[in-house]
């Protein structure tokens, strides 16, 4: 297989349950990149809250935030943000439905959430700084994406029926959904970087377990749903491997391209 990238989902595929890359993953990461082969983080989070696992591996490009961002160290290469009109309408529309909870927003100024957080509490820690805004106020930036945890799915697909430029996805196993504008997708942000590579996409290997990696497992020379993927993933994928905490993503690697 003449593959020149990695591009990997990071929850539910490269990380394990416990939020963790394995000492095996990271080694077998770090012999592809000793063949020359460029390791890509495709993944819903921000650059902020997947800095441990960047510290770790160190790719040679991230596309964040569902797809809205690539960068390739300091060099952006694809940006699609959601305009402060967008932004402030879309959170208006989100406050005014009662099984809406916590409403969050990335931007380059930061990480803000419409209640307070436990800075020690597990599932936020990796998402700090979190700044409290009273939303109803406004926000005065552009944004990537506005994640909202919503109790059921029909007032999700309400509210982004009123925007024509907005798509939602949810989170699978959770009651969270990113609404972004509809430029802002992992297979976009990947196309970028490889095209600034010099790489053709047909010699890109992507793994994925959400339905946001749809897009770029079928658009890849080699789309991968690990084990434990969506129903909807696996039968879009072209391919199979091992579960994220089984290490899937490490033992495709190995076997395939080492």
């Amino acid at each position: 297989m003449d593959i020149k990238m990695i591009a990997t989902d990071l929850d539910g595929t490269l990380l394990r349950s416990d939020k963790t890359i394995s000492a095996y993953t990271a080694r077998i990461l770090s012999a592809c990149r000793q063949r020359g082969i460029r390791i890509v983080f495709a993944t819903a989070r921000s650059e902020n809250s997947c800095k441990r696992y960047t510290e770790l591996i160190k790719p040679d490009a991230i596309v964040s935030n569902g797809g809205a961002l690539a960068r390739i160290g300091d060099k952006t290469v694809y940006r699609a943000t959601m305009c402060i009109e967008t932004i402030n309408k879309l959170l208006l529309s989100c406050m005014e439905q009662p099984s809406v909870g916590y409403i969050t927003i990335d931007t380059d100024k930061g990480y803000f959430v419409n209640k307070p957080v436990d800075e020690n509490d597990p599932g936020w820690i990796e998402y700090m700084p979190a700044y409290y805004v009273d939303f109803s106020r406004g926000m005065d930036c552009d944004a990537y994406k506005l994640t909202v945890s919503i109790s059921d799915e029909k007032t999700a697909c309400g509210i982004v029926s009123k925007f024509p430029g907005i798509d939602v996805i949810r989170f699978s196993g959770e009651d969270w959904y990113r609404f972004a504008g509809k430029e802002a997708d992992k297979w976009r942000g990947v196309q970028a970087v490889a095209a600034a590579m010099g790489i053709e996409t047909e010699n890109i290997a992507s793994f994925g377990d959400d339905l946001s990696d749809i897009k770029m497992l079928r658009g890849c020379g080699y789309g991968m749903a690990v084990a434990n993927a969506a129903a909807e993933v696996k039968a879009a994928a072209r391919r199979l491997c091992g579960a994220n905490d089984s290490d899937g993503v490490a033992k495709w690697l190995e076997e395939y391209i080492l």
